[in-house]
This record gives structure tokens, C-alpha cells and sequence, in this order.
């Protein structure tokens, strides 16, 4: 379980703060600099991560800090991811699969390329970030 949250931390910069699981279901809360703490699902069978949310802290009155969810913190739809990679390179999107193991929590979009290459675009499933850019030969 905590090789899957180690791989997640570090893909996304940060630490695994706590880690459980339930329901089929590893969680981890996940501390990245300067951005806050997210709280991660992954499913135990596939590897996939099946939701992030962001979470920011509060204090209250009495000092006590408190959790809240960010609205709108969700996955990129498959759509999504391909119309991401399509604007960096340019052509046909072949195919578009959920990254697994150290690629988890993003997706691998597969382009044939205006200049009739073969490329792989890793995008991340929740910033939309490009991640990587990989040309076949």
C-alpha cells in the first residue's frame, strides 16, 4: 500500500502524510510544498487513481485546525486529456489509457503526428499538466 503513495508523492512532489485502506480502496493524504495537502484514492486492484481532492487548512477560533474540500478539484475526462496533448503536438489521436505503476495518475495519450511520427504524451489526470513528450522511432 505504501509503495502505490510513495509513487503518487513523488509523481506529484510532495509526502505521504497518512495512509489506510478500506472498501477495496487505498487513501492517502499527500503534502506538496507550497500548494497544500490532497487527499488521493486509488484503486487497490487496478492502481488507478480514482479521485484527488485538495484540501486546505483552516484555523478556527480555539486554534483548531480544520479540514475543507476544494470545489472542483476532479480528474480530466479522456476528452480532455487528448484535446491537451493535441495543442503540444499536432495530428490524430490514436489512443487514451489511465496510466498504472509509476505513471498512475495520469493519462497516456497517443498521437499520430502531423509529420507521420508516432508520439506518446503523458498528461496529468488532475492539473492537465504535460508531463512528458515521447517520440517513437
Amino acid at each position: 500500500m505504501n509503495k502505490a503513495g510513495e509513487k503518487l508523492a513523488e509523481q506529484y512532489g510532495g509526502t505521504v502524510k497518512k495512509a489506510e485502506q478500506a472498501d477495496g480502496e487505498f487513501r492517502y493524504t499527500i503534502e506538496v510544498p507550497d500548494e497544500g495537502q490532497y487527499s488521493m484514492t486509488v484503486d487497490s486492484e487496478t492502481g488507478e487513481l480514482v479521485a484527488m481532492t485538495r484540501l486546505e487548512t483552516v484555523e478556527n477560533e480555539t486554534n483548531v485546525q480544520e479540514e475543507k474540500t476544494e470545489k472542483g478539484a476532479r480528474q480530466l475526462t479522456t476528452e480532455e486529456a487528448g484535446e491537451i496533448a493535441l495543442k503540444k503536438v499536432p495530428g490524430t489521436v490514436d489512443d487514451i489509457e489511465q496510466g498504472d505503476g509509476e505513471e498512475a495518475g495520469s493519462y497516456l495519450v497517443d498521437i499520430d503526428a502531423q509529420n507521420g511520427e508516432e508520439v506518446t504524451v503523458r498528461i496529468n489526470a488532475i492539473s492537465g499538466e504535460v508531463l512528458s513528450i515521447s517520440w517513437d522511432d
